[in-house]
């Protein structure tokens, strides 16, 4: 025995920011390094994984929440991306209750919007 829980905590973790901050393109991210996904979906490619409603796809923008799951070595977390254009706000809100912790995208070009 390593003296390791063998046990996987559960997290619920939200990506937050403005429009086109790169959030969805994070989620790609996380989900390919993890082992997730095998491909790394693109947004201006329109194969992002969790952009898979028409309209998101031909507008290059997240406009429902979605969520994936990943794992980690102690960790299963659900990722969830969510909206950044102020028209889809209350999308993005509603996820709060059931987000454990959330990270803040700010656009390293475009800064805090």
């Amino acid at each position: 025995m390593s003296g390791l829980s063998e046990t996987k905590y559960p997290l619920t973790l939200g990506l937050l920011a403005h429009v086109d901050a790169g959030k969805t393109t994070l989620s790609e991210a996380l989900l390919y390094v993890s082992g997730a996904r095998r491909s790394l979906g693109r947004v201006d490619h329109r194969d992002a994984f969790l952009d898979t409603h028409n309209l998101e796809r031909a507008r290059g923008i997240t406009i429902f929440s979605k969520q994936a799951r990943l794992e980690t070595a102690n960790r299963r977390i659900t990722l969830v991306d969510t909206p950044g254009h102020v028209d889809f706000s209350a999308e993005a809100e509603r996820t709060m209750p059931i987000l454990d912790c959330a990270v803040l995208v700010i656009s390293g070009t475009d800064g805090i919007q």
